[in-house]
């Protein structure tokens, strides 16, 4: 009788994930990161959109394929500011106010992070302080670390493609 072996291959993707602390709007961020890094982000068509109960969301994303290293970069907005959702009666007159906006998060772990930088592909301990260095020098980063994202309990929000 034949005996077969079954190779098991992990789907867990080689990624790291910068945490950014920063008051910009997410286009001058991804232009400044665009500058510093000689790289070529750029918005995608379709932002990240998760329903939070209450609120549905759209995080702004930026990405950029690098076609020579194999490396993909994405920068997320972490933080999103919308109004709740309500059904609206088609009986009424005027318009019911919207309500205060609400603030929502794509890694409710990080609540005081405003981007985060997801490079896909595995990076040498040394490249990747190199990278943070340089995002670190951009005027207005206020801060900027590596977070293991393994740790993380909402970490399959950051499933891009």
């Amino acid at each position: 009788m034949l005996s077969h072996k079954l190779i098991l291959d992990d789907d867990e993707e080689d990624y790291q994930l910068l945490a950014i602390h920063s008051s910009l709007e997410e286009f001058k961020m991804a232009y400044l990161l665009n500058k510093h890094l000689e790289i070529n982000m750029r918005r995608s068509r379709l932002d990240l959109d998760f329903n939070h109960g209450s609120v549905l969301a759209n995080y702004p994303l930026y990405i950029f394929k690098e076609p020579v290293k194999y490396r993909n970069y994405y920068l997320i907005k972490n933080k999103y500011k919308g109004p709740l959702k309500k059904v609206l009666s088609s009986g009424s007159l005027f318009n019911e106010d919207e309500g205060t906006p609400q603030l929502t998060y794509l890694i409710p772990e990080f609540k005081e992070v405003d981007f985060f930088l997801k490079v896909e592909e595995d990076i040498e301990p040394e490249q990747l302080q190199k990278l943070i260095n340089r995002i670190a020098f951009i005027p207005n980063v206020i801060t900027i670390y590596a977070v293991d994202a393994n740790q993380l309990k909402s970490k399959n929000n950051l499933i891009l493609e």
